[in-house]
């Protein structure tokens, strides 16, 4: 068996169309989104008689002895893909692909192990990660809080309008109100414009990345994104615009999207981490019927990471 790291462009062309087709995160287009943020993205792959048996996406930032490797970046999962089947020594696998990063030498290394796929860590640290997630299996499914539906009906009444984000009506007012969301918060933008392009332009070719918005009197109340991997659709990215409140366009957004995935047979949303300060907001998820998942969360650093 080999274990080979391969530049995204230099997958073989069969196997990059069954890995776009299967995986989200794991597919070129997606991937390349870090380019803009000078991430290189990456496959590492287990390989028998020439054929990968076993690959793991992931982006690596940096260069020399000081580049690391995300599997994948900003919470994201590092999804393990078998493209002849999940065979039966499928941790083997992951054990000797994690053999192979710590091996490489990676000045960091980070995995997000959400489908529990790598059983043997190596020399790996773990702590554990943990989000909230609701069970959306039932077609007709609704938050099982009295309060959020009603502020659901309020707004389908009132008129308030889910629209699919369009890089040509939208971008502009999507950017300000990125900018208006994160200065609230005390933050810089943690992307380039460059990426929320690219990411648009994929929105209108991969049904896989959700992109939807309200907009009230002209501008951008609210802007979510949602991203679906398996059978887990998480809620990635939200904005909006504090004025705009009284529309409730955050809970139709999220009620619009519970929705449509339980119709397309999808278990599971994913509200995302709550960091460990905000109980108001943690409070909030649970109204929708959140309840904890923890998941491994796989570090490795050389000794030399401390310069970064």
């Amino acid at each position: 068996m080999m274990i080979t790291r391969c530049p995204v462009g230099e997958l073989p062309s069969s196997t990059a169309v069954w890995v776009n087709r299967s995986s989200l995160f794991g597919s070129g287009p997606f991937m390349r989104l870090w380019e803009t943020l000078g991430g290189q993205p990456v496959y590492w792959m287990a390989s028998e008689n020439d054929r990968a048996v076993a690959i793991l996406p992931g982006i690596e930032f940096g260069s020399g002895f000081l580049t690391r490797f995300q599997a994948m970046p900003d919470g994201l999962y590092a999804p393990l893909l078998h493209p002849q089947g999940t065979p039966d020594d499928a941790s083997v696998l992951s054990a000797k692909i994690l053999a192979g990063l710590v091996q490489y030498g990676y000045a960091k290394l980070y995995l997000n192990d959400y489908f529990g796929q790598f059983a043997d860590p190596a020399r790996l640290a773990i702590r554990k990660g943990a989000t909230l997630v609701v069970d959306i299996r039932s077609v007709d499914w609704e938050p099982p809080d009295k309060k959020l539906r009603s502020e659901i009906r309020k707004a389908e009444r009132e008129g308030v309008r889910v629209e699919v984000f369009s890089l040509n009506r939208h971008y502009d007012q999507f950017l300000a109100l990125m900018c208006y969301t994160e200065k609230r918060h005390g933050r810089k933008p943690k992307y380039p414009d460059g990426f929320y392009r690219e990411l648009g332009k994929l929105s209108m070719t991969d049904s896989r990345v959700k992109w939807l918005v309200c907009e009230h009197e002209g501008k951008l109340a609210a802007s979510h994104i949602y991203l679906t991997e398996s059978n887990v659709v998480l809620n990635w990215q939200v904005f909006f615009d504090k004025q705009f409140s009284f529309l409730k366009a955050n809970q139709l957004i999220t009620f619009t999207v519970g929705r449509e995935i339980a119709r397309q047979g999808l278990s599971m949303l994913n509200l995302g981490a709550t960091p460990a300060d905000a109980s108001t907001l943690d409070d909030y998820k649970r109204k929708w019927g959140g309840y904890r998942y923890e998941y491994n969360c796989l570090e490795h650093k050389k000794w030399w990471s401390r310069w970064l």
